[in-house]
């Protein structure tokens, strides 16, 4: 018998030259899941195989005979082995979140590690069917969104799941046939975790309303799936189209402006909420601001949505008359020129170099900062003119170029009226702002 469709296979993407490495734990699955694997390679239907187990430091003796059996089965098989020991409930206290957590973050990165070093191409993961149902229950609880209930995938970067649609009763099936052993995790029959409660109390229970409730939970799963893609395909386009421009934003369909913002945001560890918060701020007014859960704030100015970090550390550095200064968000260029571009772009600026003061030099804004914007009589509070612009506060972090009587350009925004270019300016300046 075979533990999984060929299009199950197909969806993996495993070409015959590709390496792959199995996570044997010892348990049923994995077991099943290598010996599976290990005929495909006798048969010439994948590269090599190699097999990689974590002690996590947790059951003791129990642990130590884990690892002694799939070291040896291993060597029964011929498949090189890798073997890794971590004190995983330490991480746990020193990290601050739970055993299970800190198990699975150790296992994965284990697991990258040693695929990177044998230089194999995909990691092979045990899940079966039974624990999508399991994980899609779970996601249910927290109140996960479509990507959430689509649970686990066949295929995730470089991780398969060859055995995702196949149910553990017929994983049981295939050991019996081949009369391999395997081992039992005895922490796994105790209702304590969240999934073993669900796999011990919560599953049996619906299964007195319907005996196949584990395969009609998987299968929805499956179709999730399948929506939850669609959607990310039209967010694609649509992160094309509208960028960050607010006015696009907000003519998108909800669900479908929820996935910009993920894309907007580029970060690997969002989370849910930070997604309600963003579409709470599009609705709001020019600099409305929302605290991100990685401590960046997202905020609105007249035309995007922005994202920072809400304060800079302040600085000052000195300027060359020609060269360039490597700042915290960007670089400023300085040269001497013979003719002034004028109009320019917010981010350039000429200036009479025969009227600046002494030394120059680029530092954050200060309370108090006073200029004459270009074309103004009179001083103003650098704070009013951001105001009359409505530039929101955590938008208003930008370097101030000055000598040593006040500001000679806010990068951006405008220079000061007595460095403008005249028809009796001798000596041109040009201060060009890039940011990152």
């Amino acid at each position: 018998m075979s533990l999984w469709t060929d299009s199950t296979w197909t969806e993996c993407s495993v070409s015959c030259t590709d390496g792959v490495l199995v996570a044997l734990s010892g348990g049923a699955d994995s077991v099943a899941l290598l010996l599976e694997l290990h005929s495909l390679q006798k048969n010439g239907k994948i590269g090599r195989v190699a097999a990689a187990h974590l002690h996590h430091g947790i059951r003791g003796a129990e642990a130590d005979e884990d690892a002694s059996f799939v070291r040896a089965l291993c060597k029964s098989l011929c498949v090189p082995y890798r073997e890794g020991h971590a004190d995983v409930p330490k991480l746990s206290r020193e990290r601050g979140i739970s055993v299970e957590l800190a198990a699975r973050e150790t296992r994965y990165a284990f697991l990258e590690r040693v695929r990177r070093e044998e230089s194999l191409d995909v990691i092979a993961l045990g899940h079966h069917r039974d624990d999508q149902a399991e994980t899609l229950l779970m996601h249910l609880l927290r109140g996960s969104g479509t990507d959430g209930l689509a649970g686990m995938r066949v295929r995730s970067g470089n991780r398969i799941r060859p055995l995702l649609r196949t149910g553990k009763d017929e994983i049981l099936a295939y050991l019996r046939e081949r009369g391999q052993t395997f081992r039992t995790d005895s922490t796994n029959l105790i209702p304590d975790a969240t999934r073993n409660r669900i796999r011990l109390c919560v599953m049996p229970a619906l299964e007195t309303v319907n005996p196949a409730a584990k395969r009609a939970i998987a299968g929805a799963a499956e179709r999730v799936a399948e929506d939850a893609e669609y959607l990310e395909r039209l967010a694609d386009a649509a992160y094309e189209t509208c960028g960050t421009d607010r006015e696009k934003l907000l003519a998108l369909d909800r669900p479908i402006r929820l996935r910009v913002f993920k894309r907007i945001l580029n970060d690997p560890d969002y989370i849910a909420s930070d997604l309600l918060r963003m579409d709470r701020l599009i609705n709001g007014q020019t600099g409305d601001t929302e605290t991100l859960g990685n401590g960046k704030t997202v905020w609105l100015d007249a035309k995007r949505v922005r994202i920072g970090i809400p304060k800079m550390r302040e600085y000052c550095l000195p300027v060359l008359e020609n060269g360039t200064v490597e700042l915290q968000n960007g670089t400023l260029t300085v040269e001497s020129v013979p003719d002034a571009v004028i109009p320019c772009g917010p981010f350039d600026a000429y200036v009479d170099a025969d009227r600046i003061e002494g030394c120059t030099f680029v530092r954050t804004p200060k309370d108090g900062d006073r200029f004459t914007p270009l074309g103004m009589k009179g001083e103003r509070l650098l704070s009013d003119c951001f105001t009359d612009r409505k530039v929101p506060r955590f938008q208003r972090n930008v370097p101030i170029i000055c000598d040593e009587k006040g500001i000679l350009f806010v990068t951006g925004y405008t220079i000061d009226e007595r460095v403008r270019v005249t028809a009796r300016t001798n000596h041109i300046r040009h201060y060009h702002y890039e940011e990152d």
